[in-house]
């Protein structure tokens, strides 16, 4: 988890992507459907884990100098069994957001130096401990070597409903059963990345155009997806149940301007025509969705009071 970019980011910059390619592999909880409230109930007593007060039996933390990309290595995965967990290159920003089970970058508010503060992690999880309870080891971890202070408020945010526009939805069911889907979701060939054929979900970027796959997608994981990108609350009102395809090509970078905005050109303040609409338009036109503006979406937000930058001492 990443902070998110502020929202007046500049046009410029945010279209300097040239041939980047980025691969959003959606976490299992952001690509879940949700339950009915009965199946929920019974889902809560049987299915669900039981959360249990656990700690690392040791751990070692070790601070990283970063001298390649500029927020650790997207490759390097965090590694959990029942004897060992090992996180490389993880920020702090990162490690706050695992203990509390963030899903979206808005959920948490933290100092700003927490964003540049990278560790790597070797750890013994309590015996008995699996990956569900990892986030509470991690919370133990951060209190009792950062000296992490914390609390909870309820906000008020403005957010959207995603919802069917007048034009009715333009999507594609997806195969029953879902295709199994292999490697990654975008692939080079001579020079020039693409979506590969057997891959998920993923996002391409090349010159000021963004291609937005989604294979195997629900709305509610789409809804979530929109929220990290926009980075407001976005609730799934569509009433569209199943899973879908569907391909989005939109001008990146400035998501957060209203529909229709078009960002002025270099010298006389004149507009220049964009290749591709705003990903808000790419959505009304593109897959007969809307974003609707909701008011006032009561949202629970972790705020960080204090913390130490260096951990006491292995």
């Amino acid at each position: 988890m990443r902070r998110p970019i502020g929202k007046h980011s500049s046009h410029r910059a945010s279209l300097a992507f040239v041939y980047v390619a980025l691969l959003l592999m959606a976490a299992s909880y952001l690509c879940a459907q949700e339950k009915p409230a009965a199946e929920e109930d019974k889902a809560s007593t049987s299915a669900q884990p039981v959360k249990r007060d656990y700690r690392f039996e040791v751990a070692s933390i070790r601070p990283v100098e970063l001298t390649g990309f500029k927020y650790g290595d997207p490759r390097l995965k965090p590694h959990f069994d029942p004897g060992l967990y090992r996180d490389e290159q993880v920020g702090l920003f990162n490690l706050v957001g695992q203990a509390f089970e963030i899903k979206h970058g808005y959920q948490l508010e933290t100092p700003r130096w927490m964003d540049a503060e990278y560790f790597t992690i070797n750890a013994i999880p309590a015996e008995g401990a699996t990956k569900a309870d990892l986030p509470i080891m991690i919370r133990h971890l951060l209190e009792d070597r950062f000296a992490l202070k914390y609390h909870h408020e309820t906000r008020q945010m403005a957010g959207y409903q995603l919802v069917v526009a007048k034009s009715g939805p333009h999507l594609t069911k997806s195969g029953e059963p879902a295709p199994a889907l292999k490697g990654p979701a975008i692939e080079v060939k001579n020079g020039v990345p693409q979506f590969s054929k057997d891959g998920g979900s993923g996002q391409l970027y090349s010159g000021t155009t963004a291609w937005w796959r989604g294979r195997n997608k629900t709305m509610q994981s789409l809804a979530s997806d929109l929220a990290d990108r926009l980075r407001v609350p976005v609730m799934d009102a569509t009433g569209l149940a199943g899973e879908y395809d569907y391909t989005l090509t939109y001008t990146p970078g400035e998501e957060m301007y209203a529909p229709g905005y078009v960002p002025p050109a270099d010298g006389e303040g004149a507009s220049t025509p964009l290749e591709n609409p705003l990903l808000r338009d790419a959505l009304r036109e593109q897959l007969g969705l809307e974003l609707r503006p909701v008011k006032n979406v009561s949202i629970d937000v972790v705020v960080i009071d204090s913390a130490n930058k260096v951990p006491t001492e292995n």
